[in-house]
């Protein structure tokens, strides 16, 4: 490695470098049928059921995590952002679920008797754990993806022409909002300066758990376009 290269890999950002890694897992999540079909309104009803009912498991399991990181934020400084950043994404999609639930006749008795797909499943355990028994820097970068995935996808879909009567629009203005794009962002940030401090195997474990969560973003799209059930 000569000096300039050696130079901009220090100066460099984590957060840049960790979402430079997963480019590939990106181009497939944006290539999903069941975010292509929700863009365009013709997303199966069925489908859509599925994955709203597994998002709002996801999200009460995801919520608990991002509570256990802000525990650990190594002041309070870092405590107050981060539960602002968490409540803020929290409270959107919070109100986007309910907005659904309703529009698409799911009762909460139906949203209480939901079981976890395994995709589902498999993603909110890998969170809780390395919530519970990794350090604060590295269960920020596992819980990173689904801030700025879902940032980039919003966004991405917000920007094509709007189709009349989309049933799913709410969905697209929700990721594309400001507040939600703001959460993402202080996430981000609060990212990197924990990494600063970082040991380099303690980064080398920030990025495993940043792409293994980035991976487990497309499992849970691509299991809800196959209305994914526990096989036996």
């Amino acid at each position: 490695m000569d000096a300039s290269t050696q130079s901009t890999e220090l100066t460099r950002s984590f957060t840049a470098a960790a979402w430079d890694s997963i480019a590939p897992i990106m181009a497939e999540i944006e290539a999903l049928p069941l975010l292509r079909r929700l863009s365009d309104g013709t997303l199966p009803p069925e489908v859509f059921r599925h994955y709203i009912l597994q998002d709002a498991i996801y999200l009460k399991h995801y919520a608990r995590c991002l509570a256990i990181v802000a525990a650990k934020a190594p002041d309070n400084a870092q405590v107050l952002r981060f539960l602002g950043s968490a409540q803020k994404a929290i409270v959107v999609e919070q109100g986007l679920h309910a907005g659904f639930l309703s529009q698409f006749g799911i009762t909460s008795e139906e949203v209480t008797a939901a079981e976890p797909s395994p995709a589902c499943f498999a993603y909110t355990n890998f969170l809780l754990a390395t919530a519970y028994h990794r350090s604060y820097a590295v269960a920020l970068s596992a819980i990173l993806p689904c801030f700025w995935i879902y940032w980039h996808v919003g966004e991405a879909i917000k920007n094509r022409p709007a189709i009349p009567g989309n049933a799913f629009q709410a969905w697209i203005n929700t990721y594309g909002d400001p507040q939600f794009a703001a959460g993402a962002r202080e996430v981000i940030a609060l990212t990197d300066i924990a990494a600063r401090s970082a040991s380099p195997a303690e980064r080398a474990e920030m990025s495993d758990v940043f792409v293994r969560a980035s991976q487990y973003e497309w499992m849970f799209w691509d299991s809800a376009w196959r209305l994914e059930t526990w096989p036996v």
